[in-house]
């Protein structure tokens, strides 16, 4: 299966809006693998905007439900997946929210359903392959079909896991963008640096926490 890679900034949205501070949070936690501790600031985000439907809450659900599928805890991170696909918006943010509630399915074996929530994910995107590419192997679990080949990652090389080593350190200084670039960098010079995707795509959302965070709000232009 293809793993979730839609964790929403939460800052981007209102940066001063309740719930907010809690996302920026999680995210930050989620992005550099403290997951329980991600779990924690999106539950409290949740519980300050119970009353307060909008954005946030959608993105704070699809987040939880991102470091809930980091826990293997499949059920519940569809189950937030769900919530987030209640209150979507727009089209896209309802094509993201179906394929990650369908992946989650997959993942806890509910196929069924897991087909129902990857067809309407396509329903709603029909160019969506990350979406094409689970149904079809929902579609052949369900069959008895051998399920499509993934793309595996390749095995990093020396080289690559001393840049992971680099990028780890400028992390724990909470210097996201150089961990970055470093590490897209490093990936021109030896592809098997994207053994490390995840770890680049999760600092990717960090930076853009961070760059959103330092535009002043529009009162104080």
């Amino acid at each position: 299966m293809i793993r979730l890679a839609f964790l929403l900034a939460v800052s981007l949205l209102a940066a001063f809006a309740d719930g907010a501070a809690e996302g920026r949070r999680g995210n930050q936690h989620l992005a550099v693998g403290a997951v329980d501790e991600a779990v924690a600031e999106y539950e409290a985000g949740l519980a300050a905007t119970e009353r307060q439907p909008g954005v946030i809450r959608t993105a704070l659900w699809n987040n939880l439900g991102l470091a809930l599928y980091q826990q293997e805890a499949f059920t519940e991170a569809a189950v937030a997946f769900e919530e987030a696909l209640r209150s979507a918006e727009t089209t896209e943010a309802r094509a993201r929210f179906a394929y990650n509630a369908g992946t989650a399915l997959a993942q806890a074996d509910s196929l069924h359903a897991a087909l129902a929530h990857l067809r309407r994910a396509l329903i709603a995107q029909p160019d969506f392959p990350e979406a094409r590419h689970n149904h079809e192997w929902v579609h052949r679990r369900l069959a008895g079909e051998p399920p499509p080949e993934d793309n595996t990652p390749p095995e990093p090389s020396d080289f690559a896991e001393q840049l992971k080593a680099r990028a780890d350190s400028l992390v724990a200084a909470r210097q996201y963008m150089e961990a970055l670039t470093l590490m897209l960098d490093g990936l021109q010079q030896d592809s098997t640096v994207a053994a490390f995707g995840d770890f680049m795509q999760r600092l990717d959302a960090v930076v853009q926490i961070d760059t959103s965070d330092s535009t002043p709000p529009p009162d104080s232009l």
